[in-house]
């Protein structure tokens, strides 16, 4: 098997006949049906002709990768990107460049590729490890290969162990299946079958025997597993149903099957439940205690391409929902061939994450949420390297790559256990009764100050990341109702798993409130702008509107018992005077602040044309008789002008003195001018934008009674009546 089965095997074509047509037609049919190697020369002959375009030519290029023609399609890719530099014209390029070994070309389409699909997760990988070829080239060898007497020019690969009996099971095509010389036209190559052959030291492998009907079908039959106790199996083969073996897309896709092993005979064969007759099941492989199923699926709603995927099972063999792996291991390219080690590792193969070219072959732990590891050269290499499996002593296994042109079988020795970043496990609880706080914010940083990660504990209140043995961590929470900590953690020198637990102290209920009324109704006012400042601290405690009740409320976080608060509070809502008030206090106890019960928290209606004294409540301005120099008790009530003038910054004031009528006319208007001009001159010096504020002098010509006296008219008024016409208004102009 060429390189091209790695990537249809899983994904495997039933061919029918197609009706009679041109070259074109019937290529674009093999195509379709994965048929690569057959579609080759059809297309090679549309070439130049009147039915060529681009989409012929990248579909060509795409057979020559599938079918191991690196350097044919190197050249395919490099003229298409020079006529259309697609993302994935660009990618392809990459591999096929990879592939040949020529890996700094292949990292400049690397990084076009990223640019052009950025959203791509193989994109994604490779911006995070642009330096990942002399990771991969420094791993230490893990590994010792060595070749096996096995191998043929056709497709040998997948050694898988029966459980206690110095035996396996292998894969090959070697020999072709029933009569007549029928080939699959993915390679033009005889179709898979499984192989018996018996294993021993130093990774020693007898000569295969073809398993007899039905165990092989006359299709592909493929990758497989045994239970710990070697009572069931399960393998994978092309759909053997006979009523519907062609998916809505018309390809015979991969099923796996389970059977009972009685005296070597496969019986009670059945289904995988979630098979599909529209998508691919395969590459089996069982946890050591045989409740949890791996498994390779290109079912919906994955990453894209194979993914793998775990299924449990309970104690009646009753198989849960499958579970995707997740992002640590599958990519929109293609992961398979997955297998449990002995050392509890999770093994696969997969083209989807930075490698050195096809498959290379990847490891993590299986019960830890971290990102896969390349194994490195002493195990990949520019072709593809897949199916690893172990025997029982978990020293001696077998792998297979295409390195030498067809899929080859190689024994291996584990000489070192494989190192992998430890994986730090945090939980985070409520101190006082050890309850998991989920969702709190977690900024984790390392020694020099920067950030590695920034996470959100899970419902059972922990978080994990993959950190580095004898670093120490600076661990920062924050959560809603706790303190706050900040917490260093030294991660030991020889750590692969690496747990610890956070309790977080409750953070005292404290808090403030405020209602804001209207100063003439007493009615709630929704939708006041409210931003409460503390002076000590400078920092901004409450900005936002009331709501419909006219409340605003917030925790007061970092404050207890006995702290002094210095608050500002400013008030704003269009149609009412602006408003600063000052706060003094101290907490005295747990709970909230009612600030409104202490302070008169209102809002006065303004009203254009109408006067700010009267809203406000001044005192008249008093002036000594016949003078017109500002007064003490007259400052005072001028500064209560001044205060909302600077409140209300857009605010213009027509700033009016009268006088009654005793005086002469003249006199009056004089003197009412000078005073309006006095006063207006004292506020201008002590607000924004003097030009808001002007005087004006009216002297008597707006009594607001009848006490005119007038030449020849006498009044008779009181000195009450008279006083009423001795006013200063602050008339407003402007908001």
């Amino acid at each position: 098997m060429k390189k091209i089965t790695l990537f249809t095997l899983f994904l495997v074509s039933g061919l029918s006949l197609f009706a009679q047509g041109g070259r074109l037609a019937k290529a674009n049919v093999l195509f379709e049906k994965l048929a690569y190697a057959e579609a080759v020369p059809y297309f090679e002959k549309v070439c130049n002709t009147d039915e060529d375009s681009p989409e012929l030519r990248e579909k060509l290029a795409y057979c020559y990768l599938r079918t191991n023609q690196n350097d044919k399609a190197e050249g395919a890719y490099k003229s298409l990107v020079a006529q259309k530099p697609t993302a994935e014209n660009h990618y392809w390029l990459a591999y096929a460049l990879m592939a040949l070994g020529k890996y700094p070309e292949a990292q400049t389409h690397l990084a076009q590729f990223a640019t052009l699909k950025p959203t791509d997760s193989r994109a994604q990988l490779w911006e995070k490890q642009k330096d990942f070829l002399q990771e991969i080239q420094t791993e230490p060898a893990y590994f010792s290969l060595k070749e096996v007497g096995v191998n043929t020019d056709h497709a040998d690969f997948g050694v898988y162990p029966y459980p206690q009996k110095n035996s396996a099971i292998m894969i090959s095509s070697r020999q072709k299946a029933g009569f007549g010389d029928v080939r699959w036209g993915g390679n033009n190559d005889y179709f898979l079958e499984l192989f018996f052959v018996q294993t021993g030291e130093n990774g020693f492998l007898s000569e295969p025997i073809l398993l007899e009907r039905p165990i092989n079908s006359i299709k592909h039959d493929g990758p497989l597993c045994f239970s710990s106790n070697g009572q069931l199996v399960y393998y994978t083969s092309n759909n053997r149903d006979k009523k519907n073996k062609l998916g809505k897309d018309g390809i015979q896709h991969l099923k796996i099957y389970i059977a009972d092993v009685v005296r070597s005979e496969w019986v009670n064969v059945r289904e995988f439940p979630y098979n599909s007759a529209d998508y691919a099941c395969g590459h089996p492989a069982l946890s050591a205690d045989g409740k949890t199923l791996y498994f390779a699926s290109d079912m919906p709603g994955g990453f894209g391409g194979a993914d793998i995927y775990a299924c449990t099972m309970d104690d009646k063999g009753q198989f849960g929902k499958p579970v995707n792996l997740g992002p640590n291991i599958n990519t929109s390219g293609q992961e398979l061939f997955p297998w449990i080690g002995t050392d509890k590792l999770l093994y696969f193969a997969s083209n989807g994450r930075p490698g050195l070219g096809g498959l290379d072959i990847f490891a993590v732990p299986a019960d830890a949420n971290m990102a896969a590891k390349n194994l490195g050269l002493s195990v990949n290499s520019t072709a593809d390297d897949f199916a690893l499996t172990f025997l029982a002593n978990g020293k001696w296994g077998y792998l297979s790559s295409n390195r030498k042109g067809s899929d080859d079988i190689y024994a291996f020795e584990k000489i070192q256990e494989i190192r992998f970043n430890p994986l730090i496990k945090m939980t985070i609880v409520d101190k006082n009764n050890n309850n998991p706080l989920s969702f709190a914010t977690i900024t984790i940083k390392d020694q020099n100050g920067n950030i590695v990660a920034s996470v959100k504990t899970d419902a059972n209140g922990s978080f994990q990341f993959e950190g580095i043995a004898g670093t120490t961590y600076t661990i920062s929470t924050r959560t809603d109702k706790y303190d706050d900590v900040i917490r260093q953690i030294e991660v030991p020198k020889n750590a692969t798993v690496f747990e610890q637990k956070i309790g977080l102290a409750p953070t005292p209920d404290y808090g403030i409130r405020l209602l804001v009324t209207d100063t003439d109704t007493k009615a709630p006012l929704a939708g006041v702008g409210v931003v409460i400042t503390d002076l000590k601290t400078k920092n901004t405690l409450v900005d936002k509107n009331t709501l419909s009740a006219g409340d605003v409320s917030e925790p007061l976080k970092g404050y207890k018992v006995g702290d002094e608060l210095q608050l500002k509070i400013e008030l704003s809502m269009p149609g009412y005077l602006n408003k600063t008030i000052d706060f003094q206090g101290r907490i005295e106890q747990e709970g909230v602040i009612q600030l409104h019960e202490k302070l008169k928290i209102e809002l006065q209606p303004v009203v254009l044309g109408g006067d700010l004294a009267k809203m406000l409540g001044i005192k008249p301005i008093y002036f000594d008789l016949g003078k017109f120099n500002i007064r003490k008790d007259a400052a005072i009530e001028l500064d209560k002008i001044v205060m909302v003038m600077n409140e209300n910054p857009t605010m213009v004031i027509e700033l009016g003195s009268h006088t009654d009528c005793r005086s002469s006319i003249k006199f009056n208007e004089t003197l009412s001018s000078n005073r309006a001009k006095s006063s207006a001159a004292y506020i201008q010096q002590r607000i924004s934008n003097p030009s808001r504020i002007y005087g004006k002098g009216y002297g008597e010509t707006r009594l607001l009674n009848d006490c005119g006296c007038e030449g020849t008219v006498k009044s008779t008024c009181s000195e009450e009546q008279h006083q009423l016409n001795r006013r200063t208004e602050f008339i407003i102009i402007k908001m």
